[in-house]
């Protein structure tokens, strides 16, 4: 018997669309997770402080059962997948995570406001 290997990840973060949905391939099917930056009940494991969102609305997600095609609303046969809700909190955060990050650190300062900045010191001395 010839056993069958994928060499694909099983699953992957897309990206995420302009209509703000987080597009995650797990398997073969496309998910679109639609979940903001702050802190959502049901979705993450802890309060970090900031702003709340309301609760996640896992009927809310979106299925793509090929790229090409167009979504469509899960079912609750995909809901109680035992390793779907873990799978996709996985990948979701980790992009929440990292966009947080990005969007909390502070703009670096260019040559010509560094330069400024120091002849003013040199000149206030």
């Amino acid at each position: 018997m010839n056993k069958k290997r994928f060499t694909t990840p099983f699953q992957q973060y897309l990206y995420q669309d302009t209509n703000g949905y987080f597009n995650v391939r797990l398997g073969p099917k496309i998910y679109l997770v639609k979940v903001s930056l702050d802190y959502t009940p049901n979705f993450d494991n802890e309060f970090l402080g900031g702003k709340e969102a309301p609760a996640f609305n896992w009927n809310s997600i979106l299925v793509k059962d090929t790229p090409e095609s167009q979504p469509r609303p899960i079912t609750q046969d995909e809901l109680t997948l035992y390793w779907f809700k873990p799978n996709i909190k996985k990948v979701v955060n980790y992009q929440r995570a990292i966009k947080r990050r990005a969007r909390s650190q502070s703009p670096r300062y260019s040559k010509e406001q560094r330069i400024a900045y120091r002849n003013n010191q040199y000149n206030n001395a």
